[in-house]
């Protein structure tokens, strides 16, 4: 995985009123965060990191260019507004290419027509796996194939095939994935719906 540059400017202080001052400049404010060492604040284009992160997926391995100094590092954390168009701040981790990372993999299903041919609707409890794996080999997605299951069956974490480079973090028993009957989704819907009433 090849890393992105992005450039940031250090600040000195932090509160909403540098924050909104730093909005109006199409500025984010961020923090830069490492086991090691004291947190730093700073401050990116806020466009720019939105594209990025468009681009690349949350995944991204970033190389944060801070007046000058570069630190690689990940996307710890971020908010955006109420309608997910900006963001709105961003924290960024340090992180050693060498050593394994944490992180939330998308789950990419492959054989959904095969299931609907055969009656059945993929009903799809889990959409990222939490994973453990080296920064530079992380996946975009880890593929989980249903074209052989029939309607009334399940698959769990635990017969999921992982690549050999990836440690999965979640418990074997997680359900992924039912494969509902088009009437036992209905009546799924149903009870769902009267308790969301009670």
């Amino acid at each position: 995985m090849s890393q992105i540059t992005v450039s940031a400017s250090k600040r000195d202080s932090a509160g909403k009123g540098v924050a909104r001052k730093l909005r109006a400049q199409g500025l984010i404010p961020g923090v830069l965060y490492g086991r090691d060492s004291n947190p730093i604040l700073f401050s990116l284009e806020e466009k720019n990191m939105a594209k990025v992160m468009k681009e690349n997926g949350l995944n991204v391995i970033l190389e944060l260019d801070l007046d000058g100094e570069k630190h690689t590092c990940m996307i710890a954390e971020y908010q955006k507004d109420v309608f997910q168009r900006e963001l709105l701040h961003i924290d960024l981790k340090l992180v050693d290419l060498d050593s394994k990372v944490v992180v939330k993999v998308p789950v990419d299903l492959i054989g959904d027509n095969a299931v609907r041919s055969k009656g059945g609707i993929a009903q799809l409890y889990l959409r990222e796996f939490k994973v453990r794996v080296k920064a530079t080999e992380i996946p975009k997605s880890i593929p989980v194939d249903i074209s052989e299951m029939l309607p009334g069956q399940s698959k769990k974490i635990g017969t999921v095939t992982f690549p050999d480079n990836v440690e999965s973090m979640d418990p074997a028993g997680t359900t992924v994935i039912n494969i509902l009957a088009p009437r036992a989704l209905a009546a799924a819907r149903a009870a769902a719906a009267a308790e969301a009433g009670s």
